[in-house]
């Protein structure tokens, strides 16, 4: 008897150089979540080869599947599902490398596509090999989009981009030998991906080929689309917003929505994935992080020539016709940042290169087109932030064209192999608004499909006082207004809500032990967070998820000694005082870069 594809095995590699354990735990979740079927671990990938359907695979196709492996517990997961379209395991996962579809079938491979519903012929492979007269073992390689773009951090290390031009003329031969480089290395990638070829590694000195970066880097180091594009402290974690993503079991076309957006980086990944999403921030300076971070959709060639116009119109020490009104200007601006940044004292760090960034803000501020402008002012602020926390000699402007040129040929190569590639990575719009999660009347009743966030943590983070001098500098006046998070928080004192038990017990708990105005400001954040998720609850539609990261722990002196509370237990006692359900609970330990008062975050998967 024939077999026909009623049963498909899926076969989820883990990409060989994850450093984070939770990653690969978190991995089955959200694979689970994409296939919307329990899933295995694999321990050792190799022990499948003596079972059906694997034992049935050629030497190739081995080979094949066995390289870059994951050397830890787990090197990848299985499960048995019927027909399904392809395409998703292709847009959505974050923490694989490849994933294969492994079946037995008599029917030809425009059948097998036709019925996967794969018509991307860059995003896959099918190899096949007869088992009988009238039937073959059918294996489809599938390529994640997230791997793919992960690759065009290592593109740019490539010397042809990364070493500057010798022979440069002028800023458009420049850039044009640096895209040249990055289309060469596009091309490159996909052709020795699509090889399977192996390439022993060149350490040290001296590397020219793209399987000298892309087989052996780490993801730790790739930074994809336009994520780190800004430091902000407290922000979500870039490398798991896709998979939290897929945690709601969304679709395309349908909308999710960030109560706490901040710095946009839960919502980034969500045009790249055909969806639409909604950000709510309360600040100026993260709604223009998120907006700028949020939307891949740029008129490149216009960019390119505002950006070239910018680098050959530079004066180097900042000075032009304009340095009487910069000079009014700065001694503004001195005057406010010392009154208001007293505490942290980085203005002392900023003063030096008060003029050029003055010179450099108001150069940008010429340019007419809005998008590129805050394109622009967003690399502006970063480098801000980075001479305000640390005292640097170099010159401002010079860092700052580095950075942008960096950003430019980073955005370019997104683009070039979304091109190359023929996928829309800005099908879905994100939209932010500058508003407060507890009023969102501008949301219709149950007209939300999914909701992700990762909600300010008590009292851990300041996050108005740590953008100050960004603030202050763009012009964000209205920023200000609410001095700090803390402040912010104590707007909600008026309110008579009932709380749940573990919100009162925390309460009652550092007010026992005299600190009751920490224990107000709990109270005043217990509060808000209450009202946000009765919000959230009339906004999401019935049977649909919530997934929140937030803190496990939350560490306070009590008593004069240091105690440890379990916070998300709060949290998600909260969510359930509210409607929600609680669906289940996923630990996800930070890396060493992202460790401070908290150590390991729960995801609470909610449901309506």
């Amino acid at each position: 008897m024939v077999k026909t594809m009623d049963e498909i095995t899926v076969l989820a590699k883990i990409k060989f150089d994850l450093r984070d354990p939770d990653e690969v735990y978190f991995a089955k979740h959200e694979l689970s979540a994409i296939l919307d079927v329990d899933v295995d671990p694999v321990k050792t990938i190799p022990a499948l080869f003596k079972e059906y359907p694997f034992s049935k695979l050629n030497d190739e196709i081995i080979h094949i599947i066995t390289r870059h492996l994951y050397l830890g517990e787990i090197q990848g997961y299985i499960a048995k599902v019927k027909p399904i379209d392809a395409n998703k395991l292709i847009s959505k996962p974050s923490f694989f490398k490849e994933i294969y579809l492994i079946f037995e079938s008599p029917q030809d491979k425009n059948e097998i596509k036709k019925k996967l519903s794969l018509n991307n012929e860059n995003l896959f492979q099918i190899f096949t090999n007869d088992v009988s007269n009238r039937s073959k073992i059918f294996t489809i390689r599938l390529l994640p989009l997230q791997t793919l773009f992960e690759y065009v951090t290592d593109v740019k290390k490539l010397p042809a981009v990364a070493i500057t031009p010798k022979n440069k003329k002028n800023w458009n031969e420049y850039f044009a030998e640096k895209e040249d480089g990055i289309e060469k290395g596009l091309n490159d990638m996909l052709n020795h991906i699509k090889a399977n070829h192996y390439r022993a590694p060149h350490f040290g000195l001296g590397k020219r080929h793209i399987g000298d970066f892309i087989d052996w880097a780490s993801t730790d180091l790739r930074k994809p689309f336009l994520h780190y594009l800004h430091k902000y402290k407290g922000k979500g974690d870039p490398r798991i917003s896709r998979a939290l993503i897929n945690l709601l079991r969304v679709n395309k076309e349908e909308t999710i929505l960030d109560p706490f957006v901040g710095s946009g980086a839960f919502v980034a990944d969500a045009p790249t994935m055909g969806l639409n999403a909604i950000g709510i921030e309360i600040l100026e300076i993260g709604k223009l992080i998120a907006e700028v971070k949020c939307d891949l959709s740029y008129d490149i060639q216009n960019l390119r020539k505002e950006i070239i116009n910018l680098f050959s119109n530079m004066n180097y020490d900042g000075r032009d016709l304009f340095s009487f009104n910069i000079d009014q200007k700065i001694k503004e601006i001195k005057t406010k940042l010392k009154e208001l940044t007293e505490e942290n004292r980085f203005y002392i760090n900023i003063f030096p290169h008060l003029h050029k960034i003055i010179y450099l803000k108001d150069k940008i501020e010429q340019i007419q087109d809005e998008k590129i402008r805050k394109f622009l002012l967003l690399l502006l602020s970063q480098k801000i932030v980075e001479f305000s926390e640390k005292k640097r000699s170099n010159n401002f402007i010079v860092s700052f064209l580095s950075y942008v040129e960096d950003r430019y040929l980073t955005l370019y190569a997104t683009l070039k192999l979304a091109d190359k590639l023929n996928v829309n990575i800005t099908e879905g719009k994100v939209k932010i608004i500058k508003a407060d999660s507890t009023q969102m009347n501008f949301i219709d009743d149950n007209s939300i499909d999914g909701i992700l966030t990762s909600p300010p943590y008590f009292d851990a983070l300041d996050y108005i006082g740590n953008n100050k001098i960004s603030i202050i500098i763009l012009g964000f006046d209205d920023d200000l207004k609410f001095g700090s998070t803390k402040d912010y928080y104590s707007k909600f004192k008026k309110y008579k809500l009932d709380l749940p038990e573990s919100s009162i017990e925390l309460i009652n708990l550092l007010r026992k032990s005299r600190r009751s105005m920490k224990a107000q400001i709990v109270e005043n954040y217990l509060k808000m967070m209450k009202l946000s998720f009765r919000e959230c609850y009339r906004v999401l539609k019935p049977g649909r998820f919530y997934a929140m990261v937030v803190s496990k722990y939350h560490s306070w002196i009590i008593n004069g000694e240091e105690q440890r509370i379990e916070t998300s237990k709060v949290l998600a006692d909260l969510g359930i005082s509210e409607g929600f359900k609680l669906a289940g609970i996923i630990q996800h330990g930070l890396s060493k870069a992202d460790k401070g008062k908290i150590n390991v975050e729960d995801i609470l998967v909610f449901q309506k």
